[in-house]
């Protein structure tokens, strides 16, 4: 498949965004925005209950949690260290 070069424009913010990216992934920006858009359009054109019903699947093997809990712990760290 041939490409044609287009003309995306990013405000400052989201093109160094995706410049950090690149050079972290060893990338040209251009390639990062493609795989961005194709990940992104390939979802919207997906089966949205069979995404659901993965996420739901995988959601059952997680623990259950209890956010009060969890941030108790260092909560009260944080206030043994005056912080």
């Amino acid at each position: 498949m041939a490409s044609r070069p287009h003309t995306i424009e990013l405000k400052p913010d989201a093109f160094d965004l995706v410049s950090r990216e690149a050079e972290r992934r060893g990338v040209t920006p251009d390639q990062v925005v493609e795989e961005i858009i194709r990940t992104d359009l390939a979802v919207v054109g997906g089966d949205l209950d069979a995404v659901l019903n993965r996420a739901a699947a995988l959601r059952s093997t997680l623990p259950s949690l209890d956010g009060v809990v969890v941030a108790r712990e260092p909560r009260a760290d944080l206030q043994a260290r005056g912080a």
